[in-house]
């Protein structure tokens, strides 16, 4: 018996009757694809060298998770931008397995007990990735992968269109509508730079040091060095 998987035009529709229910088009690819996978949540994230930005998530305990990700710099959204393949942990609480320690526990305490990763690619160009949770261990069946294969790939174009209609110098609406939480870093970063005397990556170390020892998102407390209240010094 042959299967009906999904393709992108048949997601385009699930993502296109979204969009018309929030408006958000990126908040929209993420509702398809929890729609689709059946799964607890969804999140893309565009990412570049040792910046990220987030640009859409299906709910907030997904943007928590997400936020903590970036504040920690792992997880398996870091790790399916750095390897270029899907990464799959379908059991946070598993204690034999020992990669994301500091993620596993903030992801669990969140409710979220599995994890998947896959990359957006643009041929061999990973921009990002596709984010997918569950609030119950188990495994992505062949059919969910494949579907979120079709997710990743329809995510990635999608993203690439929206950039390719817009003013030139600016960014896609599309986009500059999510929470701009990579700008604030990217400025955090400098400023800490300038402050303690270190190179930007050093920088990023020190603000995400800080944000995890003191228990916050590493928007909030970038956001408070961009505008000048705290100091790293």
């Amino acid at each position: 018996m042959t299967v009906d998987r999904l393709d992108s035009g048949r997601f385009a529709q699930v993502v296109e009757a979204r969009r018309e229910e929030h408006g958000d088009p990126a908040r929209a690819v993420c509702l398809a694809c929890v729609d689709v996978l059946g799964v607890a949540g969804a999140g893309l994230v565009l990412m570049s060298g040792g910046q990220s930005m987030g640009i859409g998530v299906s709910d907030s305990v997904t943007d928590t998770v997400e936020q903590m990700e970036y504040t920690l710099g792992e997880g398996p959204c870091v790790s399916a931008y750095r390897t270029k393949v899907p990464v799959f942990d379908a059991d946070l609480a598993d204690e034999e397995t020992d990669r994301w320690p500091e993620f596993r526990r903030g992801a669990l305490a969140s409710g979220i007990q599995a994890a998947f990763g896959f990359p957006l690619l643009i041929q061999h160009v990973c921009m990002g990735a596709l984010n997918v949770y569950h609030d119950r261990p188990g495994a992505l069946s062949d059919g969910q992968v494949a579907d979120a294969l079709v997710v990743a790939q329809f995510a990635s174009r999608a993203v690439l269109a929206w950039q390719a209609d817009a003013p030139s110098g600016t960014v896609a609406w599309q986009l500059e509508q999510a929470p701009n939480r990579g700008v604030e870093v990217h400025q955090a970063t400098g400023r800490i730079s300038v402050q303690v005397g270190v190179s930007l990556a050093d920088a990023l170390v020190l603000l995400r040091a800080y944000a995890f020892s003191h228990d916050r998102p590493i928007s909030e407390v970038a956001a408070e060095v961009a505008a000048g209240r705290l100091r790293m010094d």
